[in-house]
């Protein structure tokens, strides 16, 4: 087999990759069902993200909540649910129950911790540390 033939194989891969992600079956799989929810995700993620900057950033800038790192913008950073998305619905768009974090500590939590921290809300606290009082006292309030 020449090369020309193998590269066009891999186009025709690429291409056809690229539409099953495209495709509504994999559109369809998103958690949003509607657009209204879409938007009031992106609205507790912003509010998340403010709440950070007033609180810890001095209103200046984002702080990652386990390393401290500052970013001007929320590109870096995550908004990550203390009581998870699925197991605590009636929790997902309270304020209080979100957490920034920097892209790395939010992959290493996830790393950390896998699956297990979508039952157990305590492990965001281990995972802080002494880092975050505030919290600490809303997993052990519950919410």
């Amino acid at each position: 087999m020449s090369k020309k033939t193998s590269i066009s194989k891999l186009a025709k891969w690429k291409r056809k990759e690229a539409k099953k992600k495209l495709s509504p079956k994999s559109l369809s799989k998103s958690r949003w069902t509607t657009t209204k929810q879409e938007g009031r995700y992106k609205r507790w993620r912003k509010s998340v993200c403010e709440m950070n900057k007033r609180k810890r950033g001095k209103s200046k800038h984002y702080i990652c909540e386990k390393c401290g790192k500052q970013y001007k913008t929320t590109r870096y950073l995550h908004a990550h649910h203390i009581f998870s998305w699925k197991k605590f619905p009636d929790k997902r768009y309270t304020i209080k129950n979100g957490i920034v974090f920097c892209v790395p500590c939010h992959k290493g939590f996830h790393k950390t911790y896998g699956f297990d921290a979508l039952d157990t809300p305590k492990l965001i606290v281990e995972y802080l540390g002494d880092s975050s009082k505030s919290v600490k006292d809303y997993v052990e309030k519950g919410g």
